[in-house]
């Protein structure tokens, strides 16, 4: 069917139907509306599928080390894990500090970790500036 064969009224119809149709992928949609659209769909169950996937598979080479390289594996990564985080580094710091960036971006418990650890060495090192303050008014109102 070319448009010769259609008929004004019809024409006009496909018009206004292909204008709202246009309307309605340009239109901007909120953060909120975006988040629910990407959550039902199939690529974020793909995902979510998959990253399951890899931590069952990460866990079980984890369970195949000797208790030695357990050892090791575990003392390590909690060292460069607890040094980063005492030099308050970022997110992004600590998956770099770790051999790992970028792709640790993907392990979901990493940032996790990261919140946690940043917010203990950050609480100490307040503790400790208030303690030397505090320190610092008593020289002060002693002389």
């Amino acid at each position: 069917m070319t448009d010769r064969d259609l008929t004004h009224e019809e024409m006009l119809e496909i018009a206004a139907q292909r204008e709202k149709e246009n309307e309605e992928v340009t239109k901007p949609k909120s953060l909120g509306t975006s988040l629910e659209q990407w959550w039902d769909s199939e690529a974020h169950r793909q995902l979510q599928e998959s990253s399951k996937a890899s931590v069952q598979k990460a866990v079980g080479k984890y369970h195949m080390l000797s208790e030695e390289d357990k050892y090791d594996m575990v003392q390590a990564i909690c060292h460069i894990m607890c040094e980063a985080e005492k030099k308050g580094t970022s997110h992004r710091g600590l998956q770099d500090a770790l051999g790992l960036y970028p792709q640790a971006f993907w392990i979901l418990e990493l940032m996790d970790v990261h919140n946690a650890l940043w917010r203990y060495y950050h609480d100490k090192k307040q503790e400790e500036e208030l303690e030397k303050d505090i320190e610092t008014l008593q020289d002060f109102t002693e002389t």
